[in-house]
């Protein structure tokens, strides 16, 4: 079964970003966009290798 690279980064991210992302919203004390930046950053990343991809891949 063929899995795109996009997928697997986005499922990987979510394994690695959940736990923090949950130990960050536990303390009010922090900035309250910090969780949002890595989402920002894994989908950034993602879009890049999407844009890598290109239309011969499809």
């Amino acid at each position: 079964m063929f899995l795109h690279r996009t997928a697997l980064l986005m499922i990987l991210g979510c394994f690695l970003t959940v736990p923090v992302l949950l130990d960050w919203w536990l303390r009010p004390t922090e900035l309250w966009y910090r969780p949002f930046l890595i989402w920002l950053l894994l989908i950034a990343c993602c879009l890049l290798l999407d844009l890598q991809r290109g239309q011969r891949d499809v």
